[in-house]
């Protein structure tokens, strides 16, 4: 099990200091203490692997509003976590061209409605 504020500190070295994340999510903090030592290394890895590029983006076309932009300045990616039987998804929202990043960790209902927030597919 990993601790909360040590996992975010993880995610926000990895991610830059340059950068403002907000970490979102229905019962984020307890999602996360279900989270082992080794699924918590392959997150990191995961988000490595978007940094250097080898993770392509969910591409939106939309023009639908999402908070402060339009869903097609948004570049989202997704990672799917089963944690004890049941299915989380973690959202990685960066702004292009931005410092703003939403680190965003819920379950299937959670997802589904960022998801049409987002206007994703």
């Amino acid at each position: 099990m990993v601790k909360v504020e040590e996992f975010k500190k993880k995610i926000e070295t990895i991610l830059s200091q340059d950068c403002n994340i907000e970490f979102l999510g229905d019962n984020f903090d307890h999602i996360v203490l279900l989270i082992s030592e080794t699924k918590a290394d392959k997150i990191y890895s995961w988000i490595e692997q978007v940094l250097k590029k080898d993770i392509r983006p969910i591409v939106i076309g939309s023009t639908r509003r999402y908070k402060d932009w339009t869903a097609n300045q948004l570049l989202t990616f997704r990672f799917p976590l089963n944690l004890e039987n049941t299915q989380y998804r973690i959202l990685l929202v960066k702004v292009k061209n931005s410092v703003y990043i939403e680190f965003q960790v819920g379950n299937h209902r959670y997802y589904d409605k960022v998801r049409k927030d987002l206007d994703l597919a």
